[in-house]
């Protein structure tokens, strides 16, 4: 299990502030709420897939007590997959990815498909949900447990991990210290890219159809890819 220092900059301190979260650092628009995203899985979501009778929105990722993960107050149960294919990091010799932990754990216990959606922790049976039971392939939000053609996630970004650029390539990666000091650098307490880097689970509110990704944090792809890389 995670420290609670390792989810700090990722996620909520305390299920109290997860329904309104307020103007991200890319300073953009108004305070949005998850409510009116496809994250709330009650009664009354706007999706395909909503419960058939829970009226709670947080209760399908945090409770208040016997958390399975202190500090995001994680209440959904977590995928036993005993590894994921990952892909390779570039910048350090074409070595494998860690495995995901941190926040982007606890996003696979929905999105890798291997966990009912309304399977939460002390419930001696999953919320009942319509349009589906669990994420699966060909589902919006579907990742399986084949990461390897998405990008890394809960690696550290560090001075070892930069590299010269390389002949050819048209992008590079800035180096470590401009990525950690830029505010709008979704890293986690120890410096890991996660799928919070660049998602905010709270806040949909620059998604655009086959131009801006669900829960992404800024209004265009490229404002968060080039707060890390540089094109050349």
């Amino acid at each position: 299990m995670r420290t609670p220092r390792t989810l700090r900059r990722g996620w909520p301190a305390a299920a109290g502030t997860v329904l309104l979260v307020g103007a991200s650092a890319w300073g953009a628009g108004p305070p949005a709420s998850v409510v009116t995203t496809v994250h709330n899985l009650s009664v009354s979501g706007p999706g395909e897939v909503r419960s058939l009778t829970e009226t709670e929105v947080c209760k399908f990722c945090h409770i208040p007590h016997n958390a399975l993960e202190p500090e995001p107050l994680w209440g959904h149960a977590l995928s036993k997959v005993p590894s994921y294919a990952v892909p390779p990091l570039r910048s350090r010799g074409g070595a494998a990815a860690p495995q995901p932990d941190g926040a982007s754990r606890l996003c696979l216990s929905c999105h890798d498909g291997t966990v009912a959606l309304g399977e939460i922790a002390g419930q001696a049976r999953p919320i009942e949900m319509a349009g589906a039971q669990r994420l699966t392939p060909g589902r919006p939000g579907f990742l399986g447990t084949d990461l390897s053609g998405s990008h890394p996630i809960s690696f550290v970004i560090s001075d070892a991990g930069t590299q010269d650029p390389v002949p050819g390539e048209d992008i590079g990666l800035k180096s470590a210290g401009v990525i950690r000091s830029d505010p709008k650098v979704r890293l986690d307490a120890e410096n890991k890219m996660q799928c919070t880097t660049c998602h905010d689970a709270h806040a949909d509110r620059y998604f655009q159809e086959d131009r801006v990704p669900r829960f992404w944090v800024a209004p265009t792809v490229s404002e968060v890819c080039l707060s890390c890389h540089a094109l050349r």
